[in-house]
């Protein structure tokens, strides 16, 4: 349908483009990002705390800056999300691309040099609540020789198997916690 912004099955030009350049062989497929939910309830918070001050009429200097800046705030959030969403890693045969927003990270399987699992517990009181993941990629540039890291988050859709895949495509270990409910 003319208008609808539908993903496709191969790779965005961006990606792409870089995966020709650095030589990353041919697609296989796309990873897409997963939205946040910590994003989502800030911009929910936000939201509520405007529609209040709306809705009680309040008629002072905070009140007003509220009204205009609150939602302000959300509409640029709602466009960061969009563009982030939109991206994804795109795994090649000799690499991968990640494509974020304004972002492109190109990374081939010869040019890792360590995977490092980290784990963050979060609790309240003592009580557990949550748990998040992330796994460090540090590689070394062919071309110009920069080392840089790169973090693979839980903004991924199974980030753990994702990690994996990395480690058995560039035979380098995954170091660290690698459970992350130990």
């Amino acid at each position: 349908m003319a208008g609808t912004s539908k993903r496709s099955n191969g790779p965005e030009p961006r990606a792409l483009a870089r995966a020709t350049r650095d030589e990353l062989g041919r697609f296989e497929r796309l990873l897409p990002r997963r939205p946040g939910i910590g994003g989502a309830v800030a911009c929910l918070v936000i939201l509520v705390v405007v529609m209040n001050l709306i809705h009680s009429e309040v008629d002072n200097f905070w009140g007003r800056s509220a009204e205009v800046v609150g939602p302000l705030i959300i509409v640029i959030w709602i466009y960061v999300w969009f563009k982030r969403v939109r991206g994804g890693l795109y795994l090649f045969s000799e690499g991968f691309v990640d494509v974020a927003g304004g972002r492109v990270v190109s990374v081939a399987w010869s040019e890792i040099t360590s995977i490092e699992a980290e784990v963050w517990y979060f609790s309240i009181s003592l009580i557990p609540i949550g748990v998040s993941s992330a796994y460090k990629v540090a590689f070394t540039e062919r071309k110009t020789g920069h080392h840089n890291e790169w973090t693979l988050n839980t903004t991924y859709y199974n980030v753990h198997e994702l990690a994996k895949l990395m480690s058995k495509r560039s035979r380098i270990p995954v170091t660290g916690n690698t459970n992350p409910y130990y």
